[in-house]
Protein backbone atom coordinates (compact mmCIF):
# COMPACT_ATOMS: atom_id res chain seq x y z
CA UNK A 1 0.00 0.00 0.00
CA UNK A 2 2.93 2.31 0.68
CA UNK A 3 5.66 3.14 -1.27
CA UNK A 4 9.35 3.86 0.11
CA UNK A 5 9.83 7.34 0.16
CA UNK A 6 13.37 7.64 -2.22
CA UNK A 7 16.55 8.99 -0.28
CA UNK A 8 17.98 12.78 -1.01
CA UNK A 9 21.01 11.22 -3.39
CA UNK A 10 17.86 9.19 -5.27
CA UNK A 11 15.77 12.38 -5.82
CA UNK A 12 19.54 14.45 -6.62
CA UNK A 13 21.52 11.74 -8.26
CA UNK A 14 23.74 14.62 -10.11
CA UNK A 15 24.31 16.90 -7.23
CA UNK A 16 24.73 14.52 -4.60
CA UNK A 17 22.91 14.06 -0.95
CA UNK A 18 25.15 16.96 0.61
CA UNK A 19 24.23 19.32 -1.98
CA UNK A 20 21.01 18.19 -2.00
CA UNK A 21 20.67 18.66 1.80
CA UNK A 22 22.21 22.15 1.18
CA UNK A 23 19.19 22.64 -0.92
CA UNK A 24 16.66 21.54 1.03
CA UNK A 25 17.88 23.38 3.94
CA UNK A 26 17.91 26.49 2.08
CA UNK A 27 14.11 26.03 0.93
CA UNK A 28 13.41 25.39 4.69
CA UNK A 29 14.65 28.35 6.05
CA UNK A 30 13.41 30.50 2.73
CA UNK A 31 9.76 28.83 3.35
CA UNK A 32 9.67 29.93 7.62
CA UNK A 33 10.90 33.43 6.56
CA UNK A 34 7.89 33.60 4.05
CA UNK A 35 5.83 32.11 6.62
CA UNK A 36 6.90 35.36 9.39
CA UNK A 37 6.31 38.01 6.30
CA UNK A 38 2.10 39.22 6.40
CA UNK A 39 0.20 37.57 4.22
CA UNK A 40 2.00 34.07 4.16
CA UNK A 41 1.14 32.62 7.57
CA UNK A 42 -1.44 29.57 7.51
CA UNK A 43 -3.04 30.71 10.06
CA UNK A 44 -4.32 33.82 8.54
CA UNK A 45 -7.97 34.47 7.75
CA UNK A 46 -8.89 34.08 4.21
CA UNK A 47 -12.38 35.34 3.06
CA UNK A 48 -14.13 32.96 1.20
CA UNK A 49 -17.42 34.64 0.73
CA UNK A 50 -19.23 38.07 0.80
CA UNK A 51 -22.87 38.07 0.54
CA UNK A 52 -25.97 39.34 1.58
CA UNK A 53 -24.21 41.27 4.63
CA UNK A 54 -22.60 38.43 5.77
CA UNK A 55 -18.73 37.70 5.17
CA UNK A 56 -16.98 33.95 5.88
CA UNK A 57 -13.46 33.60 6.50
CA UNK A 58 -11.58 30.04 6.65
CA UNK A 59 -7.94 29.41 8.02
CA UNK A 60 -5.85 26.23 9.12
CA UNK A 61 -5.97 25.07 12.42
CA UNK A 62 -2.18 23.77 13.18
CA UNK A 63 -2.11 19.96 14.19
CA UNK A 64 -5.86 19.96 12.69
CA UNK A 65 -7.19 18.62 8.99
CA UNK A 66 -10.29 20.32 9.82
CA UNK A 67 -10.32 24.16 8.94
CA UNK A 68 -11.57 26.58 11.17
CA UNK A 69 -14.69 28.97 9.95
CA UNK A 70 -15.42 32.84 10.82
CA UNK A 71 -18.78 34.40 10.38
CA UNK A 72 -19.43 38.22 10.77
CA UNK A 73 -22.93 39.79 10.20
CA UNK A 74 -24.55 42.73 11.37
CA UNK A 75 -28.43 42.88 13.04
CA UNK A 76 -30.61 45.60 13.72
CA UNK A 77 -31.35 44.43 17.59
CA UNK A 78 -29.24 44.73 20.75
CA UNK A 79 -26.70 41.72 22.12
CA UNK A 80 -29.30 41.40 24.92
CA UNK A 81 -32.03 40.58 22.19
CA UNK A 82 -29.87 38.03 19.71
CA UNK A 83 -29.04 35.97 23.29
CA UNK A 84 -32.03 35.54 23.89
CA UNK A 85 -32.91 33.81 20.65
CA UNK A 86 -29.63 32.08 21.40
CA UNK A 87 -31.16 30.92 25.02
CA UNK A 88 -34.26 29.62 23.53
CA UNK A 89 -32.38 26.24 22.01
CA UNK A 90 -36.03 24.78 21.48
CA UNK A 91 -36.59 27.48 18.86
CA UNK A 92 -32.97 26.58 17.21
CA UNK A 93 -34.80 23.58 14.96
CA UNK A 94 -36.35 26.47 12.87
CA UNK A 95 -33.14 28.82 12.04
CA UNK A 96 -30.20 26.14 12.27
CA UNK A 97 -30.14 23.96 9.00
CA UNK A 98 -31.14 20.23 9.80
CA UNK A 99 -31.33 20.35 13.31
CA UNK A 100 -34.18 18.40 14.22
CA UNK A 101 -33.85 18.30 17.83
CA UNK A 102 -32.47 20.83 20.39
CA UNK A 103 -33.17 20.78 24.31
CA UNK A 104 -31.33 21.30 27.62
CA UNK A 105 -29.76 18.26 29.52
CA UNK A 106 -28.90 20.12 32.49
CA UNK A 107 -28.86 23.67 34.01
CA UNK A 108 -25.07 24.33 35.67
CA UNK A 109 -25.18 27.40 36.65
CA UNK A 110 -27.08 31.22 35.63
CA UNK A 111 -24.98 31.53 32.97
CA UNK A 112 -24.22 27.77 31.87
CA UNK A 113 -26.04 24.58 30.78
CA UNK A 114 -25.54 21.32 29.14
CA UNK A 115 -27.31 20.57 25.70
CA UNK A 116 -28.30 18.17 22.92
CA UNK A 117 -28.90 18.63 19.51
CA UNK A 118 -29.47 15.58 17.17
CA UNK A 119 -29.28 16.77 12.94
CA UNK A 120 -30.70 14.71 10.43
CA UNK A 121 -28.23 13.83 7.95
CA UNK A 122 -28.88 13.63 4.16
CA UNK A 123 -28.97 9.81 3.11
CA UNK A 124 -26.77 7.72 3.29
CA UNK A 125 -25.08 9.26 6.37
CA UNK A 126 -26.05 8.53 9.84
CA UNK A 127 -27.65 11.01 11.98
CA UNK A 128 -25.04 13.30 14.45
CA UNK A 129 -25.83 14.35 17.82
CA UNK A 130 -23.55 16.56 19.95
CA UNK A 131 -23.72 17.44 23.49
CA UNK A 132 -21.72 20.52 24.92
CA UNK A 133 -21.58 22.58 27.35
CA UNK A 134 -23.18 26.31 26.83
CA UNK A 135 -21.24 29.20 28.83
CA UNK A 136 -22.39 33.08 28.32
CA UNK A 137 -20.78 35.71 29.64
CA UNK A 138 -19.56 38.80 29.44
CA UNK A 139 -16.47 40.44 27.29
CA UNK A 140 -13.47 42.58 28.76
CA UNK A 141 -15.94 45.29 27.05
CA UNK A 142 -18.64 46.01 28.39
CA UNK A 143 -20.24 46.24 24.61
CA UNK A 144 -19.37 42.42 24.25
CA UNK A 145 -21.32 39.40 24.83
CA UNK A 146 -19.62 35.59 24.61
CA UNK A 147 -21.82 32.90 23.78
CA UNK A 148 -19.65 29.62 23.66
CA UNK A 149 -20.09 26.02 22.76
CA UNK A 150 -17.88 23.02 23.59
CA UNK A 151 -18.19 19.46 22.97
CA UNK A 152 -18.33 17.47 27.05
CA UNK A 153 -19.21 13.92 27.16
CA UNK A 154 -22.37 13.00 30.17
CA UNK A 155 -23.67 10.30 31.08
CA UNK A 156 -27.16 12.29 30.44
CA UNK A 157 -27.27 11.73 27.16
CA UNK A 158 -25.08 8.56 26.42
CA UNK A 159 -24.36 7.36 22.36
CA UNK A 160 -27.13 6.06 20.92
CA UNK A 161 -27.02 3.04 18.02
CA UNK A 162 -27.03 4.68 14.47
CA UNK A 163 -26.44 7.92 15.67
CA UNK A 164 -22.59 8.94 15.40
CA UNK A 165 -21.60 11.20 17.89
CA UNK A 166 -19.94 14.49 16.85
CA UNK A 167 -17.32 16.87 18.46
CA UNK A 168 -18.17 20.46 18.66
CA UNK A 169 -14.14 21.71 19.30
CA UNK A 170 -15.00 25.41 19.18
CA UNK A 171 -18.40 27.30 17.98
CA UNK A 172 -18.34 31.27 19.61
CA UNK A 173 -20.99 33.99 19.00
CA UNK A 174 -18.92 37.04 20.27
CA UNK A 175 -21.89 40.01 19.81
CA UNK A 176 -20.61 43.39 19.72
CA UNK A 177 -22.98 46.30 20.72
CA UNK A 178 -21.98 49.69 17.77
CA UNK A 179 -22.96 52.98 18.37
CA UNK A 180 -25.67 52.38 15.90
CA UNK A 181 -27.54 50.54 18.60
CA UNK A 182 -26.98 47.43 16.14
CA UNK A 183 -24.64 44.49 16.61
CA UNK A 184 -21.75 43.33 15.16
CA UNK A 185 -21.99 39.30 15.19
CA UNK A 186 -18.90 36.86 14.48
CA UNK A 187 -19.63 33.50 14.49
CA UNK A 188 -16.37 30.81 15.45
CA UNK A 189 -16.91 27.31 14.12
CA UNK A 190 -14.67 24.29 14.47
CA UNK A 191 -16.37 20.59 14.36
CA UNK A 192 -15.70 16.87 13.64
CA UNK A 193 -18.76 15.24 12.45
CA UNK A 194 -17.07 11.70 12.67
CA UNK A 195 -17.84 8.81 11.41
CA UNK A 196 -16.96 7.95 7.94
CA UNK A 197 -17.54 11.37 6.37
CA UNK A 198 -13.83 12.30 4.44
CA UNK A 199 -11.85 15.71 5.93
CA UNK A 200 -12.48 17.35 2.48
CA UNK A 201 -16.29 17.20 2.67
CA UNK A 202 -16.23 18.17 6.70
CA UNK A 203 -14.53 21.44 5.08
CA UNK A 204 -16.86 22.35 2.82
CA UNK A 205 -19.44 22.16 5.79
CA UNK A 206 -17.24 24.18 7.78
CA UNK A 207 -17.08 27.15 4.86
CA UNK A 208 -20.48 26.96 4.68
CA UNK A 209 -22.45 26.08 8.11
CA UNK A 210 -21.49 29.82 9.44
CA UNK A 211 -23.45 31.67 6.86
CA UNK A 212 -26.35 29.01 6.89
CA UNK A 213 -26.66 29.77 10.95
CA UNK A 214 -25.72 33.58 10.45
CA UNK A 215 -28.50 34.29 8.17
CA UNK A 216 -31.30 32.33 9.65
CA UNK A 217 -29.85 33.72 13.24
CA UNK A 218 -30.77 37.04 12.05
CA UNK A 219 -33.78 36.08 10.20
CA UNK A 220 -34.99 34.88 13.18
CA UNK A 221 -33.82 37.55 15.43
CA UNK A 222 -35.83 40.53 13.23
CA UNK A 223 -39.00 37.75 12.71
CA UNK A 224 -39.33 37.67 16.57
CA UNK A 225 -39.09 41.05 17.49
CA UNK A 226 -36.95 40.98 20.20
Amino acid sequence: MYRRLPTLAEFYPKCGADRALKSSLGSLVLGLLLALLPGHSAADWVEVKDSEGIKIYTREVPGAAIIMAKGIVTIDASPEAILRVLDNNSEHPKWIPYLQESRQLQAISDTQRLEYNLFDAPWPASHRDFVFRVHAVPGNDKNILLYSMRSESSPLMPEQENIVRGTLHESRFKLTRLPSGETEVELLFQADPKGWIPNWITNIVQRAWPYKVLEGLREQVLSSGQ
